[in-house]
């Protein structure tokens, strides 16, 4: 994750061509901004109880950081998500009941034919992101992580608190869980209130994600 506490106005990077015309990211930037202003500073969605995630996922995951995450009802179990081409990928299913994110940075990076841009949207130190109900296929996550009564081992259609997987499948749930200097690859999120506060976003030429 970038360390610089100033905020992202605008958008970096060359003009490119491509068959004789001109991709201008500063026009890009402004319909993401479009995007990110529809979605609001508070994000209401109504498929974050339903996990597994039923939408088909994109084609490779999305970067999320955070200094520091704090989260109550913590869920976890093994699933597979689906490409639209048919292609799955293994996942860890989390469900969180109530989490807060300090410092989030969240990045997507996107290939197309004219070239390689990212979408990064970060939230201030001082103000957490607030998300309940909160469902993230993760394909990896790294930190420093303490876990308070955590039960091992439990059938995932029975876990109590964030989400609940199949029948027979292991599981595994925690009253608490804190990570600090989090970093995660994840395939989908989904939340039933997502709240952002002080939030930037930027769009950039080339693969830069949070770090």
């Amino acid at each position: 994750m970038s360390r610089s506490g100033a905020r992202a106005s605008g958008v970096t990077g060359p003009r490119h061509r491509a068959d004789g015309g001109r991709t201008d990211w500063r026009r890009f930037a402004l319909a993401a901004t479009g995007a990110l202003v529809l979605a609001g500073a508070m994000i209401a969605t109504t498929t974050a109880a339903a996990v597994p995630v039923s939408f088909a996922v994109a084609g490779s995951p999305f970067a999320v950081t955070a200094h520091r995450l704090e989260a109550k009802g913590v869920t976890q179990f093994a699933s597979f998500r689906q490409e639209t081409s048919g292609r799955r990928h293994a996942v860890a299913a989390v469900g969180l009941e109530e989490a807060a994110l300090y410092g989030l940075c969240q990045s997507a990076v996107a290939r197309t034919p004219l070239g390689t841009a990212t979408l990064r949207i970060r939230s201030g130190d001082h103000r957490p992101v607030k998300a309940s109900s909160l469902a993230l296929d993760l394909s990896s996550i790294r930190g420093d992580m303490r876990f308070h009564a955590v039960e091992m081992g439990h059938d995932a259609a029975t876990l109590r608190g964030g989400a609940r997987g199949a029948s027979g499948t292991y599981g595994q749930r925690a009253d608490a869980l804190t990570i600090r200097h989090m970093e995660i690859d994840a395939w989908a999120l989904t939340a039933g209130l997502f709240t952002l506060g002080d939030a930037t976003m930027d769009v950039r030429a080339g693969e830069q994600p949070c770090a």
